[in-house]
């Protein structure tokens, strides 16, 4: 009998230049905490180690987070993932940006179970995927790389080369109607006021 599947990896991104905010967002408060640390604290229940992909030095507050830089600096997120994918290893990881504080941990649960037999889960909302909030594979790496090397840098343009597993709009929404999970803050006016 086949035993259960382990736990996924967490991988999340960290390292982007954040022109839109102005400022490093994960570091930006978040309710009691920061960006990352909500995303990390939601995460941690459901995935079997986490890791996070950063450019620059990260004080973590969680214990045996991993943080590892980018192999291809200046790529933007598929660089992050490369580097996250080879930090996590074999077996598959879900991917999230740091600027994604309502992205939920039953959620990625039942990504990663929606994954199997697939090298990805994405989801797949009016006709456009959402490639950080994403089950990958470490058999994606290859197609990762290539299209690194290529000097192509949208997340999406390796999915043709590995086999994705489209995930609803419906799927998603048991688990957060409004699917808030799915969006990222990029600018100031994404963020709750003081004292909210």
């Amino acid at each position: 009998m086949a035993g259960k599947a382990p736990p996924p990896a967490g991988i999340v991104l960290a390292g982007g230049l954040s022109t839109r905010m102005g400022r490093d967002k994960a570091t930006l408060p978040w309710g009691e905490t920061d960006l990352l640390h909500t995303v990390l604290a939601a995460l941690a229940p459901v995935c079997g180690r986490l890791v996070v992909v950063s450019n620059v030095p990260r004080a973590i507050a969680l214990p045996g987070v991993a943080v590892v830089a980018d192999r291809y600096p200046g790529c933007g997120p598929l660089g992050g993932i490369h580097a996250g994918l080879l930090a996590a290893g074999e077996g598959y990881s879900f991917v999230a940006a740091c600027d994604m504080p309502h992205v939920r941990g039953d959620a990625a649960a039942y990504m990663a179970a929606a994954a199997a037999g697939y090298d990805a889960a994405v989801p797949y909302v009016g006709g456009h995927y959402s490639p950080l909030h994403a089950v990958y594979h470490y058999r994606c790496l290859p197609a990762v790389e290539a299209l690194l090397k290529s000097g192509r840098y949208r997340v999406v343009d390796f999915y043709p080369q590995v086999r994705v597993r489209r995930v609803g709009a419906a799927e998603l929404a048991r688990f957060d109607a409004e699917l808030a999970m799915l969006r990222g803050m990029n600018r100031p006016s994404d963020l709750p006021a003081q004292g909210e």
